[in-house]
């Protein structure tokens, strides 16, 4: 939570009228896709842009096309390559980023697909990728040109059908969420479509969503796979399917991530999107949210309802796990001494940034943990234990889907949050 949401928002509204003047001036309705790799470990990263892709309409907002919030482990900056003005910025994260903090990643060089979308640019752009360190110490990665005129680039090509789950608005006056599914068989027709209104109500039926289903948007890809099932390593299990997730995600068990992103946005390319929400048909738990990134949830057995709004907590909110029990591979996420980016945790280093102002009168700083039974437990506070981390990491609530499995239940700071991001983009 960045200051006061009223001051900001009338700030940037002020600067959004300039914005959405300068869309119409440097962009078209289209979608260009920028597809890379993103190579390194622990001491070294670098970026080689391999192609260009012309996709749909551009789904995003419109009015603020500089992104208030950096909450992301990497930054596209764009720039008119002859008044060198700043035209376009997006934040977001990778699982690079958490790759280089595992024990392997320490030492062993591994490539990573990633891609990031923009508006389609009229003239010469200058492209910039800055990415930033646990310690948010910034570095360059690529700076490069795109000339729309002369620059290769790959068109799209339709091919799945789209299903219309929820409709508030059209795709530049709401966030647009698609759902992908993988590992759903031809024979998984009936479980497809069951499965992608059943998401879609748990997601509108939990807060902020329901309050702001104007504001949303929610659709879903008929794709099918080779195979029922998702693959699963350390089980020998292996499955072919359209988007070929997997657990066992840096190596944890219940990491459920997919590895070819440029597939995945090549699926994504038949419907208007924002947000990427991947399906698994699957009855092993497990999951995984990137901010700005994308998300998996898995389909049966136990909290798939949790599941999804969790993780899309994550995707669309930038929000922090708020749990500090649950095995995890990454190490010293948050480093002594910074203050995160992720606005419902906070190491206190500059709390003012945060949710400070939100606090009743006289809350003590840090907060003692409250009882379930004491009317403190559902008070915002300043609670000892999240980000992995039972010590030196607070975050604001005693209880809050980003703490545990408790479904429409965030707390006040992470709601807040969510909420934001929908007004930015149905603006």
């Amino acid at each position: 939570m960045k200051k006061i949401f009223c001051t900001l928002l009338a700030y940037v509204f002020c600067l959004g009228v300039t914005s959405a003047q300068d869309f119409n001036t440097y962009f078209t309705d289209r979608t260009l896709r920028i597809n890379y790799l993103h190579i390194g470990n622990g001491t070294e990263e670098s970026l080689e842009i391999d192609h260009y892709t012309a996709g749909g309409i551009w789904s995003g907002t419109r009015a603020y096309l500089i992104e208030p919030n950096n909450y992301g482990d990497l930054t596209l900056e764009v720039f008119d390559s002859l008044s060198n003005k700043l035209i376009y910025s997006r934040s977001y994260s990778n699982l690079f980023i958490e790759y280089r903090t595992t024990e392997r990643g320490k030492t062993e060089i591994d490539s990573m697909e990633e891609c990031v979308n923009m508006p389609f640019p009229k003239n010469t752009v200058r492209l910039k990728f800055t990415s930033f360190d646990r310690n948010r110490k910034p570095t360059t990665l690529s700076i490069s040109y795109f000339n729309p005129k002369t620059t290769e680039c790959t068109p799209v090509v339709k091919y799945y059908k789209t299903l219309n789950l929820h409709v508030g608005n059209k795709p530049s006056k709401a966030i647009d969420i698609l759902f992908i599914p993988d590992g759903y068989a031809q024979s998984d027709k009936k479980l497809l479509k069951y499965d992608m209104k059943r998401f879609a109500s748990y997601v509108m039926n939990c807060s902020p969503y329901k309050e702001m289903k104007k504001k949303v948007n929610i659709r879903a890809i008929m794709g099918f796979s080779e195979e029922s099932g998702i693959t699963q390593p350390q089980n020998n299990i292996y499955r072919n399917t359209l988007l070929n997730c997997t657990y066992n995600a840096l190596d944890l068990d219940r990491y459920l991530m997919c590895p070819g992103v440029w597939n995945l946005h090549e699926v994504a390319d038949d419907a208007p999107y924002d947000a990427i929400v991947i399906i698994c048909n699957s009855e092993k738990y497990g999951g995984g949210g990137i901010y700005n990134f994308y998300c998996t949830v898995y389909n049966h057995g136990e909290y798939p309802d949790y599941v999804i709004v969790h993780e899309m907590g994550h995707l669309i909110g930038g929000l922090a796990d708020e749990y500090y029990t649950s095995e995890v591979s990454v190490q010293d996420f948050y480093p002594e001494g910074v203050e995160p980016v992720e606005p419902n945790v906070t190491t206190l280093v500059d709390f003012k940034s945060k949710w400070q102002d939100m606090l009743p009168a006289g809350t003590p700083v840090p907060t003692p943990p409250a009882k379930k039974s004491s009317p403190e437990y559902d008070q915002l506070g300043v609670f000892e234990g999240g980000g992995y981390a039972a010590k030196g990491v607070y975050r604001p609530a005693m209880h809050c889907t980003m703490h545990q499995i408790r479904y429409d239940d965030f707390c006040p700071v992470c709601k807040k949050t969510l909420e934001d991001v929908l007004e930015y983009y149905s603006k």
